[in-house]
């Protein structure tokens, strides 16, 4: 049944609600605001989250209006609604007209209203759901192509947008991060600004210590042009913005906003998979350097340092195998790069196997020809040892 959680001051007004509404709903109630938001927060992650809100307006303490400000922050996907008395229905019309609320429920209710506006509103939360799961899947096909496509056109650039998303999925998951949807997203687009650089150029910056100041200053625009790529698609405004700012040094680490932490994850994660290239930097190393030198907050360094460990784990023997390219799958990874006989690149090492890339290694094989067999491994056999 759907989750409904209840907010009043009046124990008695919770007592009949109980018995009114129990049998339709799983309801949860709360006698104060501050006791619905520890409720709310403990179910932040819950896999069946409340898909209903109702607040009681005039609380002392904390009205309605300020505690579902509140519960919006913590579970956006609820739909709110406020219970009002005729004394203070200016300020809940005011509170419906400058915040997220859905509607308001006039004092006294009968059980049939109360059940008509709760009914109401889990329509509109299925529909906003179901909004949103299919505009997420197409949004997740559409990245999909991207990423692919930037594997065929920029083998380097792909494994690095790769490794980075690894960090930023094992970090995230270990801060308990909200917007994972979107941070996911915009560490598997981190690195197409790169298309449009030489390669040369990004070794030159990143690995040597004469590079010119116009080849630094070329090198910094590439989270820019993502940018300016990205935030033409409706709905990845957020992720463009994260990316355009992966090559800051964080926020303050006392900042505990939501969206500053996602963006210092993706930011912290690049620095790692930038680091990974230099085969005298260790994730240990990397994460002394950036303790030192920046301004990122301690907890996302350590969850991205521990989860670059965990990357960069060599597969054992019994995990790898020596095929050919017409042997491989899909789920495969491949543990060395991948040239062909003249010694350009097509593949690197840590990189999965794809059906696009399948393709392409084939007709490869067949036309120009490729440096077989591969080691490749049946795991996610992500390494960090170049």
């Amino acid at each position: 049944m759907p989750r409904i959680l209840m907010v009043d001051d009046e124990p008695r007004v919770l007592d009949g609600v109980r018995r009114n509404l129990a049998q339709h709903y799983t309801l949860q109630v709360a006698l104060s605001g501050d006791e619905a938001l520890t409720i709310l927060d403990h179910n932040r992650h819950a896999t069946d989250p409340f898909a209903v809100v109702i607040s009681d307006m005039m609380m002392p303490h904390m009205n309605g209006a300020q505690f579902l400000a509140k519960a919006h922050e913590i579970t956006p996907d609820a739909v709110l609604m406020i219970l009002s008395g005729q004394a203070d229905l200016p300020s809940t019309i005011a509170a419906v007209n400058h915040s997220n609320l859905f509607r308001f429920i006039g004092k006294p209710c009968s059980p049939h209203a109360l059940r008509t506006a709760i009914d109401d509103a889990l329509r509109q939360y299925q529909l906003l759901h179901t909004e949103r799961e299919l505009l997420h899947h197409t949004l997740a096909g559409a990245v999909d192509v991207l990423t692919q496509l930037l594997s065929l056109g920029n083998p380097d650039a792909y494994s690095r947008a790769r490794h980075t998303s690894k960090l930023v999925d094992t970090a995230a998951k270990t801060l308990l991060l909200d917007h994972l949807w979107e941070l996911r997203t915009a560490a598997k687009l981190s690195q197409i600004g790169l298309v449009a650089l030489p390669p040369t150029l990004v070794d030159r910056v990143e690995n040597t210590p004469d590079a010119t100041d116009a080849e630094r200053a070329a090198y910094a625009t590439h989270p820019q042009a993502a940018h300016d790529l990205l935030a033409r698609i409706p709905r990845l405004e957020r992720v463009a913005r994260w990316i355009a700012l992966q090559n800051t040094d964080g926020g303050q680490p006392g900042d505990d906003d939501q969206e500053s932490r996602c963006i210092d994850v993706l930011a912290v994660a690049t620095k790692f998979t930038t680091a990974r290239k230099n085969t005298t930097e260790t994730p240990d190393t990397t994460a002394r350097r950036l303790t030192g030198t920046c301004r990122h907050r301690p907890d996302v360094l350590t969850a991205v340092h521990h989860a670059a460990l965990a990357a960069a784990r060599t597969p054992t023997d019994e995990d790898t195998s020596t095929i050919a390219i017409r042997d491989l799958r899909i789920g495969m990874t491949f543990l060395d790069d991948v040239c062909t006989l003249t010694g350009a690149t097509l593949v690197r090492r840590g990189d999965p196997v794809t059906e696009a890339l399948r393709i392409r290694l084939t007709k490869f094989a067949d036309t120009v020809g490729i440096r077989e067999p591969v080691r490749v491994t049946e795991t996610d056999g992500e390494t960090d040892t170049d």
